[in-house]
């Protein structure tokens, strides 16, 4: 017989011994089996995305997150009404919450628009967060610490944000002192944020 021939059926047994053979035990074959078997984990996280796309004077403004409930990227697309083919884009990593409303507005009266975007937290709290950017070049972010701490014997979220006029105004349902789960029938906490600049940075205060 030619040892070529030989040779190639040798190593054709050889690879048929590394599969599941009868040559192996019970335990290799149950081993072998496991290891490749699919992992059997937790199902990730559904995908989840949302768009607004909005104009304001000359400007073409486009928000859009991606993500889950785990994390969530935003990206910002500005660009002109006059050239839809170009836009300055950036991305802010982890934002927290669902994107639910995009607001434009010149709070500091300079001619150049700042951009607000609203998200609220999962379940029932709907707590409400602000992201905003300063559009005199490209967006810049603007400070909204003051936001993200407000604290209120009132407050238990379900936060609703709009412009009015040159401020940023929060409402939310206001709670009974004293009873947590008891809405007052018709009465709502109103804040309301100017645009303040202090040195080289722009922030969101409440008013005084």
């Amino acid at each position: 017989m030619d040892r070529t021939f030989i040779s190639a059926a040798l190593i054709a047994v050889v690879a048929l011994c590394g599969c599941n053979s009868p040559m192996q035990s019970k335990e290799e074959r149950a081993a072998k089996d496991s290891a490749n078997a699919p992992v059997q984990g937790v199902p990730e996280e559904k995908t989840e995305s949302a768009k607004f796309d909005t104009t304001y004077g000359d400007y073409r403004i486009s928000a859009i997150t991606t993500g889950n409930s785990s994390m969530r990227d935003l990206m910002l697309a500005i660009g002109s009404k006059k050239d839809s083919t170009r836009a300055d884009s950036t991305i802010e990593k982890d934002i927290k919450g669902t994107l639910k409303n995009l607001m434009v507005g010149d709070l500091d009266g300079n001619g150049k628009p700042e951009l607000y975007l609203q998200t609220v937290s999962e379940g029932t709290g709907q707590f409400g967060k602000i992201y905003a950017y300063d559009l005199s070049s490209k967006p810049v972010v603007i400070n909204t610490f003051s936001l993200d701490t407000m604290q209120q014997a009132a407050y238990r979220g379900q936060d609703s944000f709009y412009i009015k006029g040159k401020t940023l105004v929060r409402s939310f349902p206001a709670y009974r002192e004293g009873q947590p789960d008891a809405l007052t029938a018709n009465t709502r906490g109103i804040i309301t944020y100017h645009l303040q600049k202090a040195g080289d940075t722009l922030k969101l205060m409440p008013a005084k």
